[in-house]
């Protein structure tokens, strides 16, 4: 069994239904979705590129899927993610947008926001404790992906490349897809299908934990934990944003160029 720490809209969110509705899979629920069908892109297209996404669910990664150390139980996770969650404020970060990362696409912010690294930082420090290191099987794996100096060193530390600097938050929509007429119409269904839902900054109210009960099958949303207070108001941003600072969050890491 694996846990993962993402971060989930909320259920009754549009962002999340549509979310669910484009992979065909909701992870709270269990429940199989009805994909979207567009002019000049059948259905089998849509589901083999959705297959790998949706069996993690629509989210965005905080900590990737990790197994429990072998002293540790469950009930000791979500103790500490109540802790972990009951004085962090939401957090409002940049409106999303249809982008590509490594020849995928995804919904990410429009730009950066450090508020938001500081957030992701805040958890791989937390939660690491609970992680088991890796099995063969699992490095090879992360290794077998092309990474540069520092991902290596992120993955031996941290049992994830991308932490810290190399924190990416995004919401992946689709598997690697090659160069071609058809990734240009997955392109342009995605904008027609997301484009209107992400006019409004996207609010960080809440961490989900989510459990791949054996390896292979898709993940369940077990308990979404939410932060201590209403999101701030426009003009309170500024200061709400300080309390994820970026500085002394990277013990054992040191920045190096690519």
């Amino acid at each position: 069994m694996r846990y993962a720490l993402f971060f989930a809209p909320p259920p009754t969110s549009l962002l999340w239904k549509k979310g669910c509705q484009w992979l065909g899979r909701d992870a709270v629920s269990g429940a199989l979705e009805l994909q979207p069908l567009f002019r000049g892109l059948d259905a089998e297209t849509i589901r083999e590129v959705t297959r790998t996404p949706a069996r993690y669910g629509f989210h965005a990664t905080m900590v990737a899927p990790f197994r429990l150390k072998d002293d540790l139980q469950e009930s000791q996770l979500l103790d500490a993610l109540s802790e972990f969650t009951a004085d962090k404020p939401p957090l409002t970060i940049p409106p999303l947008t249809v982008s590509q990362l490594d020849h995928f696409f995804c919904l990410r912010p429009i730009r950066h926001c450090v508020p938001l690294q500081g957030l992701a930082s805040l958890c791989t420090r937390a939660f690491d404790r609970f992680r088991a290191p890796l099995n063969p099987s699992e490095l090879a794996r992360r290794k077998a992906a092309p990474l540069n100096g520092q991902e290596k060193k992120n993955l031996e530390w941290w049992g994830y490349p991308y932490v810290f600097e190399q924190f990416r938050f995004h919401f992946t929509l689709t598997a690697r897809i090659a160069e071609g007429k058809c990734k240009d119409r997955i392109h342009v269904v995605l904008l027609e299908t997301f484009e209107p839902l992400l006019n409004d900054p996207l609010v960080i109210d809440a961490l989900c934990l989510f459990v791949e009960p054996a390896p292979g099958q898709p993940l369940r949303c077990l308990h979404r934990f939410p932060f201590a207070s209403p999101a701030p108001a426009t003009e309170e941003r500024v200061a709400h944003d300080q309390q994820f600072p970026i500085q002394n969050l990277y013990p054992r890491y040191q920045c190096h160029s690519s």
